[in-house]
């Protein structure tokens, strides 16, 4: 304990955390992790905490998957990272060609090309840039201008803030961000197991119109397909990307497609999109899961029609120069393509279909007085904090009664949720929700 003690108020002294209010950590200070193996985090005080969260939605496979830290030592073996330019190896193209087989639906070939970028905020802002580009290149300049989905998140670099809808991380920086569109009226559900999941044909007409305002201005949609994170861990209907994509189409505008929280098997597919019938989009973005959650690694999807456009002389300076010191890192590329080899061996996107929908139906069994709106997909389940007022941080106090108890819940304000490893054993998901349950009851109880 003493040891600890030192550590946190080293640590205090010099590391400013990440989306912190660094006061909190005077009451609540730090956790002391040193060692994780599955859903379970080892703290110096001899403690285990389950790690419900996937460490911020990238352990996809939990901590220490054999598999993946196997493959990142032997390619340690052999290189660790070279510049992605003007080189190629095997494990690079193999990668490739497996994530796009994943990504296409069978017998077709709808992405064709993966760029690469160092974090979720930098494949967002390729995926931006790529939109813009590809439009002028079309003779479209007047297309300069992005509608996004209400509640949407996209990063935390400035062009990802302009395409996002959360004041609380863009209001500062209102000076240096742009103007987007933001649609309003989202068609949101409580999951498959909603009777009205599969028809947003209700709100369809007032997104349409907004959409028609601006139709000749658009240069992309850019969402989050299907599941909101960040906004709240809020669902919508899948229709809803069926209708966006078939507008898109017939209006000249691209499709974006954020999958990085949704993607790679967190939504029960491949891709979040795989999810609504004709709706793969023109770029997608994927990272967080895509290595396990054991080094970062953002990829972009795009097709040939786009990557096309970009082809010529150098003198024609249609090149898309943008660039990543650390793109193709092979130690990250050994990472994910093992914990892609690892999800279809395992099942894990069937397993978080299945699985997720039970934890849901066992959240909502429990009917607490003070948790309201059970919601979710694939292996995600979350439940709205009832009749509480912002400024009482309910969400925060319910956060460190979870982790006295045993699991790390980290909520969205006054939304508590679940969002654990693809593979977490069944009992230990019941452990996260009985935490959660008794963690409420201890903050409010049940009156």
């Amino acid at each position: 304990m003493r040891n600890a003690e030192e550590l946190i108020a080293r640590d205090l002294a010099c590391v400013w955390h990440p989306c912190s209010q660094m006061r909190d950590y005077e009451t609540f200070p730090p956790l002391p992790v040193v060692g994780a193996r599955g859903c379970r985090l080892q703290l110096a005080d001899g403690r285990e905490v389950l790690d419900a969260i996937s460490s911020w939605w990238c352990k996809s496979l939990g901590h220490g998957h054999p598999a993946i830290v196997r493959a990142i030592q032997e390619q340690a073996a052999r290189f660790e990272h070279v510049i992605l330019a003007n080189t190629t190896n095997e494990l690079l193209v193999g990668f490739c060609e497996r994530l796009l087989a994943l990504a296409n639906p069978p017998g077709q070939r709808h992405f064709t090309k993966v760029l690469f970028a160092g974090d979720g905020s930098s494949g967002m802002e390729i995926a931006v840039k790529l939109a813009l580009h590809w439009q002028r290149l079309q003779g479209q300049g007047q297309r300069t201008r992005y509608a996004v989905l209400a509640n949407g998140y996209h990063g935390e670099t400035v062009g990802a803030l302009s395409i996002s809808d959360l004041g609380l991380y863009a209001d500062p920086y209102r000076p240096l961000l742009f103007p987007s569109l933001v649609l309003d009226g989202l068609p949101y559900r409580q999951g498959p197991e909603d009777p009205r999941w599969a028809s947003a044909e209700a709100e369809w007409p007032a997104l349409a119109a907004q959409l028609a305002a601006q139709a000749e201005t658009l240069a992309a949609l850019v969402y989050e397909p299907l599941l909101q994170a960040a906004g709240g861990m809020r669902v919508y209907s899948p229709d809803l990307l069926t209708r966006l994509c078939r507008w898109a189409r017939a209006h000249g505008v691209l499709c974006v497609a954020d999958e990085i929280a949704s993607g790679i098997g967190r939504c029960g597919a491949w891709l979040a999109s795989q999810l609504a019938a004709d709706a793969l989009p023109d770029i997608a973005v994927l990272s967080k899961g895509l290595t396990g959650g054991s080094l970062p690694l953002t990829v972009v999807l795009t097709t040939e029609r786009i990557y096309e456009a970009f082809l010529g002389s150098w003198e024609s300076r249609r090149a898309f120069l943008h660039s990543h010191t650390y793109c193709g890192n092979a130690l990250a590329l050994a990472a994910a393509d093992a914990a892609l080899r690892a999800i279809a061996e395992e099942g894990l996107c069937e397993r978080a279909r299945t699985v997720g929908a039970r934890l849901r139906a066992k959240l909502a069994a429990r009917a607490h007085p003070r948790l309201s709106a059970v919601r979710g997909l694939g292996m995600v389940a979350a439940v709205d904090l009832l009749g509480c007022a912002p400024q009482a941080r309910t969400g925060w106090q319910v956060y460190r009664a979870a982790v006295a108890r045993g699991a790390l819940l980290r909520p969205l304000a006054d939304t508590l949720y679940l969002f654990p490893p693809l593979n977490a054993p069944w009992d230990e998901l019941e452990r996260m929700l009985d935490i959660l349950i008794a963690s409420v009851d201890a903050v409010l109880g049940r009156s």
